[in-house]
């Protein structure tokens, strides 16, 4: 049997670190040692948590030298993860996220 912990880095398929992954699934009320079954990774809680993981993969600094990355994801790449990002916290009634921030108006005491 795996670990929710497990199946949460086995689903990222890109390396990310463990403290990291502990930190969501305590945001999110989930145990990392309890183990994994398929109601579990149906879950809002678990749902969430994956498409927190992949937000923070879409955030990540791009490393370069000399015009080549090192360990970094291309933007097509990270446009693919925030459209599966957009999927999973649309589905789960969360909002969806921004690569980058709108502009906000105000006029007088309203935001538009």
């Amino acid at each position: 049997m795996k670990t929710i912990q497990q199946a949460l880095i086995d689903e990222i398929h890109y390396p990310i670190s463990i403290g990291f992954v502990e930190n969501v699934m305590i945001k999110r009320k989930l145990n990392p040692l309890s183990y994994c079954d398929s109601d579990t990774m149906s879950s809002k809680e678990y749902m969430g948590a994956l498409a927190d993981c992949l937000w923070s993969l879409v955030q990540s600094i791009n490393f370069s030298e000399a015009d080549k990355s090192f360990g970094s994801l291309s933007d097509k790449d990270k446009e693919r993860i925030l459209l599966r990002v957009n999927s999973i916290y649309n589905a789960i009634g969360e909002p969806s996220v921004e690569l980058e921030a709108k502009p906000m108006v105000y006029i007088g005491d309203c935001l538009l």
